[in-house]
């Protein structure tokens, strides 16, 4: 199973946003290659229309998720808009906001990078948290400084409109992400994206109830020259390590998206004394996936029995069986097998930290060690959106992208469209995040030295 996350475009009337969410495999065949320059006839733009029309009719996997979508009315009602379409941005537009009507994580319109170029946004990061939208890292430049811009503020509008509506308008109508909470992490992810060097109001209010207005200016630029990256696309490091107490090992597992974090993380084992070793904190609440197989790669070292990997099925057409209206039939694919790694692994007491980012491979990394007991997962609910993108090119040099593959955990429970829960549930509140507190984390080393109070028990099999 390949589930990837690398980069996905959101278009807005507003706004372009370049956002991360899925990838597009080298290897992955793409249904038609139309890449011609964008002409803007009539012609064309319905032959982009009639590609997404025809993947997602055809590949689409979680139609039942969305049964009060009449997939067929809904395009032809978008193809006066289509036409109507002035240029390649708005034509992008119309596209986006069709698709998202299916509501997933995998499927969606990506524009061409022609509209990308330039755009940035002021180097702070903003989360949704105890329904406030609140402001949780901030680089350090100058006029950061002079604003008195700080983790833990809350932002109630941009540009002088309520930052809800905001959102809804400038990306949910776009991308709605599977779930709430993870249609709200990605679109806040790129809200403030726009012409580098430009500015943006945002009304803000602290602990206090005390409100004021900002303005900043689009540009991730800090005072060392360094550039303000947002966490889920911070790839400076595959693996980090540090030790929490003496005893406990805290390890982010930051992407999937390279090889090269299997071997990372098992050089990381090898510096440990896991005999001495209380308990192993693994925290993926920023990782966005990559390869399902790299996540696996990393649990063949934290198990000495062979563990299930998710179950998955995609859709089976047979256009005779249409012709003799016979029902849609389904190719079911068991659970695939995550052997232990030869030599030394880590069996000991295993927390692994989630969030409303956790997206993707990353979820297909959390299912086999939920699934068997093997750790307990603290946080919040994950994104809930995984699978495998059908590409199709589309006129003008963007890309539809489809979920192609309905994955379930191997007793068949569903995850996609909701999440994976932890079984001990975290919500930082907004004195948190002010006061500098990672509470996740602090609840995780809670349950590590507790460890016989929240110690999963393995079913037997």
């Amino acid at each position: 199973m390949r589930t990837t996350s690398r980069r996905l475009v959101r278009v807005g009337s507003v706004l372009v946003m370049a956002l991360c969410v899925l990838a597009t495999p080298a290897d992955a065949p793409a249904a038609t290659q139309d890449t011609a320059e964008w002409r803007g006839t009539p012609e064309q733009k319905l032959w982009g229309l009639m590609q997404v029309w025809a993947e997602v009719k055809y590949s689409f996997a979680f139609f039942s998720r969305v049964p009060q979508l009449d997939w067929d009315a809904a395009v032809q009602a978008a193809i006066p808009r289509v036409l109507a379409a002035p240029d390649l941005k708005v034509y992008y537009d119309a596209l986006a906001e069709l698709v998202a009507l299916l509501n997933d994580g995998h499927t969606t319109v990506r524009p061409p990078k022609s509209l990308l170029a330039g755009f940035e946004q002021p180097p702070i990061e903003l989360e949704s948290m105890g329904g406030k939208i609140l402001i949780t890292r901030v680089g350090d430049n100058e006029e950061i400084a002079a604003c008195a811009m700080r983790p833990g503020l809350e932002v109630t509008a941009v540009d002088g409109v309520p930052i809800r509506r905001f959102l809804a308008d400038h990306a949910l109508r776009y991308y709605r992400g599977g779930t709430a909470h993870w249609g709200d992490a990605f679109g806040l992810f790129g809200l403030l994206d726009g012409p580098r060097g430009t500015t943006v109001r945002l009304a803000v209010r602290d602990l206090a109830g005390m409100e004021r207005e900002v303005t900043l200016t689009r540009s991730a630029r800090l005072s060392d020259g360094t550039v303000f990256v947002n966490r889920i696309r911070d790839f400076s490091t595959l693996v980090e390590t540090r030790m929490l107490d003496r005893d406990i090992a805290y390890v982010r597992l930051v992407t999937f998206e390279e090889q090269k974090a299997v071997d990372e993380f098992a050089a990381a084992l090898e510096r440990l004394d896991l005999s001495k070793l209380r308990g192993l904190i693994l925290d993926v609440r920023y990782n966005i996936g990559g390869e399902s197989s790299v996540g696996y790669g990393v649990i063949s070292h934290l198990t000495d029995t062979p563990l299930a990997t998710s179950r998955w099925k995609t859709r089976m057409l047979l256009a005779a069986d249409r012709a003799w209206g016979k029902p849609e039939a389904w190719f079911e694919g068991q659970p695939g097998v995550i052997s232990p790694a030869p030599g030394r692994v880590y069996t000991g007491p295993l927390v692994v930290l989630t969030w409303h980012d956790t997206l993707s491979s990353a979820e297909d990394f959390l299912v086999p060690l939920d699934y068997a007991h093997r750790a307990v997962l603290v946080g919040g609910t994950t994104a809930g959106s995984t699978g495998q993108p059908m590409v199709v090119r589309l006129p003008g040099g963007g890309r539809l992208l489809v979920c192609a593959k309905h994955d379930s955990y191997p007793d068949g429970r569903e995850f996609v469209g909701s999440g994976i829960e932890p079984e001990v549930k975290v919500e930082p509140t907004q004195a948190d995040v002010a006061a500098g507190r990672d509470v996740i984390l602090e609840k995780g080393l809670e349950v590590i030295r507790n460890w016989p109070a929240y110690r999963p028990v393995r079913p037997a099999r």
